[in-house]
């Protein structure tokens, strides 16, 4: 997975993970803007999973599900209204939903918390 992190001019971290991965991207940057050690937190949650068990992270705009297997984040379909980011940027249907591999999902955040 390809990993592009810069910080604007007001110090938010902008996270760039390839079109294949904007939903994800998107969700990470809402995430550790709002809350700087949340990279470190999840992969310490993530790590404390059993090998059945199941990881939800729900906000307005997306749902996070984990397992040790897997990585999936998609635009949350609990709202009735479109969500603000979706007018603000435009986005496919593709780019609706993205997933990934456990390790490489636990390799992308300690990227960030490095960085």
């Amino acid at each position: 997975m390809e990993l592009m992190i810069r910080r604007s001019l007001d110090g938010d971290l902008l996270i760039d993970c390839g079109d294949e991965h904007r939903c994800l991207a998107m969700w990470l940057e809402r995430e550790i803007n709002k809350n700087r050690q949340f990279p470190q937190q999840l992969v310490a949650r993530l790590m404390a999973l059993h090998e059945l068990a199941e990881l939800r992270l729900d906000s307005d705009e997306f749902r996070f599900i984990a397992n040790r297997d897997e990585i999936l984040i998609s635009v949350s379909e609990d709202s009735l209204e479109q969500p603000s980011f979706l007018i603000d940027q435009p986005m496919s249907l593709d780019a609706s939903e993205s997933s990934c591999g456990f390790d490489d999902f636990i390799e992308l955040l300690n990227a960030i918390a490095s960085y």
